[in-house]
């Protein structure tokens, strides 16, 4: 667990190799690769058997990295954008229009405010 090898006919143990981190090799399967962590995810755990160790971004962040070995791959969402902490965020969501947020790494669209009465905002 937590291995994999490519070779055809191995004799030992020593053609596996641990999985590096940002990857996993599932005890259940003879792995010929380790998996990447999806995008959203990071793991710094070398040897991982499971996804588990695939933790997500936190709330306000997002990453497109896949196979990320460290937190430092998610970035706070922009302001005027948000990411929630429900799920592994490969992007940060824009606030609607109508709706503005100078807010940075913002966790919810909740802090997408309103136009205030006699404004709008198409963008």
């Amino acid at each position: 667990a937590g291995k994999a090898s490519s070779v055809v006919g191995a004799t030992s143990e020593s053609s596996c190799s641990s999985c590096q981190a940002g990857k996993y090799a599932s005890a259940s399967i003879a792995a010929t690769s380790c998996t990447s962590c999806p995008a959203g995810t990071y793991s710094g755990t070398i040897g991982a058997s499971s996804s588990v160790v695939c933790l997500e971004c936190e709330a306000g962040k997002a990453s497109s990295v896949v196979g990320a070995t460290s937190e430092s791959s998610c970035s706070s969402c922009q302001a005027g954008k948000y990411a929630s902490a429900s799920i592994a965020a490969t992007s940060c969501t824009s606030c609607p229009a109508g709706t503005y947020s100078g807010t940075i790494g913002a966790s919810s669209s909740v802090v997408c405010l309103e136009c205030e009465a006699g404004k709008a905002s198409s963008v």
